[in-house]
């Protein structure tokens, strides 16, 4: 187990149950980023719901959008931020090519319920998607849109919040230009507040 308990091996297993469950004539579901955005929304959703991140990565804002960077680095063969024991399960990712990988096949004593859960919902909403459109979705939501004026210059990427992830997007957000009638994370206020809470709660305990 790595710092703040983010393990390696739950990231592989969830990667292999995204590829596993996504609609397999998308060829979209071995891309680097089609799976960071899957990811992405996954947490979104998570923490949303249950008051965490189901991953406990760090999120950065980049130009395509929010990334967890610990998975980026596990999906780029990086071992410099992990400790031994996880990083033997990075044997288990098959590069295609650059931009395209492959996951062997994982357990799923790893992943939580609630993180099936969440992986459930993100493929329902967003699995047929192309890696583009899902950046361009990411793009949407105030924790990545808050950091959009600083990419556009030489910065690469600037930490994220993790309490914007229970912000909303404003109203001039038009969602029917992804084939959605709404924001498939809108919650009901009160329910949303009484998690926020419970993500306060959390932190100051800690």
């Amino acid at each position: 187990m790595a710092i703040n308990g983010f393990s390696a091996l739950k990231i592989l297993q969830a990667l292999y149950y995204i590829q596993k469950k996504a609609p397999s004539s998308n060829q979209d579901r071995f891309n680097i980023v089609y799976l960071l955005k899957m990811i992405f929304f996954s947490d979104r959703y998570h923490i949303r719901h249950f008051g965490i991140t189901a991953t406990l990565d760090d999120y950065y804002a980049m130009k395509l959008g929010p990334v967890a960077s610990s998975t980026l680095d596990i999906l780029r063969g990086n071992l410099l931020n992990l400790d031994c024991a996880d990083a033997k399960h990075l044997s288990s990712i098959k590069e295609m090519d650059k931009n395209n990988v492959e996951i062997e096949q994982q357990e799923e004593d790893e992943l939580s319920a609630s993180f099936k859960e969440s992986i459930d919902f993100a493929l329902k909403e967003f699995g047929a998607c192309d890696w583009g459109k899902l950046s361009e979705i990411s793009h949407c939501y105030p924790e990545w849109k808050k950091h959009e004026s600083e990419l556009f210059g030489l910065t690469k990427r600037v930490q994220m919040n993790e309490i914007d992830f229970f912000e909303d997007p404003d109203d001039s957000v038009c969602f029917t230009n992804f084939g959605k009638e709404n924001d498939p994370f809108k919650d009901d206020k009160e329910y949303l507040s009484l998690r926020k809470e419970h993500y306060n709660a959390y932190h100051i305990s800690r």
